[in-house]
């Protein structure tokens, strides 16, 4: 079908025609999946000012409390190992064994 051609109207009507199709064929969890991929994908591709600008239009005090989730660097338990992983910065770890007196 190398010399199959669609106007971008008819492009859009083709895709906008399957997008519904798929759509009303999934269920609440499985829409509910796909738009937090979607998002994730969107924000993924934003600078951090751009992110910023989004989640403030959503809500003006969210992301400093975002940001303060994630920077948090609280002490992680392993009850198995008997170990403690303390947070270092994004990616970093140091983990070591606990004694018990």
């Amino acid at each position: 079908m190398s010399d199959l051609y669609l106007t971008p109207q008819q492009k859009y009507d083709l895709i906008s025609q399957y997008c519904e199709i798929v759509v009303d064929g999934m269920d609440y969890k499985s829409l509910e999946q796909y738009a937090h991929e979607s998002m994730t994908d969107y924000f993924d591709n934003l600078i951090l000012s751009e992110i910023k600008d989004e989640i403030d239009n959503y809500d003006e005090e969210l992301f400093d409390e975002l940001v303060d989730n994630v920077t948090q660097q609280y002490p992680k338990q392993d009850v198995n190992n008997q170990t403690t992983t303390y947070s270092l910065n994004v990616g970093e770890s140091i983990s070591f064994p606990v004694h018990k007196k």
